[in-house]
């Protein structure tokens, strides 16, 4: 039924400003969605649901999916956020059609294979909403970076009885520090900010960024996104590992160090001693 979706589209009906349209497509890409579809079994006799319900297409059938063609001669795949909205686009059509399920990736993927298809269409009809390809494209590649951070934050952590050596870096890269400094100037609750080189087990390298400020996940992601650019471009690939002032790690990290980031500063330059 995707309560959460449809209440999100309600409040997009009401009000349509890029917040709401971002809520509905957070939403939108957890949602399992409902299609009308063809299937093509070439003849065999349709097969019967199983105890659970499901219905088990010989491998060789062949599925076509219902398309939606607009006044300026687009096409449009369909999807709908309940089976409420089935019913009433079917009884609008006048006939029944087989109804499979299918995520947001799936639609993704299917309009970068298909160029003739211009997006989806959500629950057709008087309140429907129109995705644009370019639109559910970026979102697509969005999501997928942000997996891919999880991914290598995931295969970054320490694990018990690792061997954990921190030391300051010789040099600041200015493509690194200055980003995270930016985003850090609109973060209220980081007081101040410190880079270390972090080696585990004598072989694994990355940087540690110990930020002196609450726990924040959303931060943690947007700072590791502005942080990518540089990364990706290095030769030898390192890793950035981002922890608070409160744990082990962090406390560890800023002991003897002086902080690149103070809040109301800015990037704090050091001058050499003459």
């Amino acid at each position: 039924m995707n309560p959460a979706l449809k209440e999100t589209i309600a409040v997009l009906r009401k009000e349509n400003s890029p917040k709401n349209l971002n809520a509905v497509i957070n939403e939108l890409v957890k949602s399992p969605l409902l299609t009308p579809a063809v299937f093509d079994i070439k003849g065999a006799p349709a097969p019967k649901p199983g105890p659970d319900g499901r219905v088990q297409l010989p491998k060789d059938t062949k599925i076509s999916l219902v398309m939606l063609n607009s006044k300026d001669d687009k096409h449009y795949y369909l999807a709908f956020s309940d089976w409420d909205a089935v019913h009433a686009w079917q009884k609008t059509a006048g006939q029944g059609r087989q109804i499979m399920m299918l995520r947001f990736d799936d639609f993704a993927n299917m309009l970068q294979k298909n160029q003739e298809a211009s997006g989806l269409v959500l629950n057709p009809g008087e309140n429907s909403l129109r995705l644009e390809s370019a639109l559910i494209q970026s979102v697509k590649k969005q999501k997928d970076a942000m997996l891919q951070m999880q991914k290598e934050r995931q295969a970054a952590q320490i694990h018990p009885g690792d061997k954990v050596t921190i030391v300051e870096p010789t040099v600041l890269p200015d493509e690194l520090v200055d980003p995270i400094c930016t985003l850090l100037a609109d973060a209220p609750g980081v007081g101040s900010a410190y880079l270390q080189i972090m080696i585990v087990n004598d072989t694994r390298k990355s940087y540690l960024l110990i930020l002196d400020g609450p726990k924040d996940e959303k931060l943690f992601a947007a700072v590791a996104q502005a942080a990518r650019p540089y990364l990706a471009g290095r030769e030898q690939k390192m890793d950035l590992n981002i922890t608070t002032s409160v744990s082990p790690l962090g406390q560890q990290g800023m002991r003897g160090s002086e902080p690149f980031y103070r809040k109301g500063i800015g990037r704090v330059i050091e001058d050499d001693d003459e």
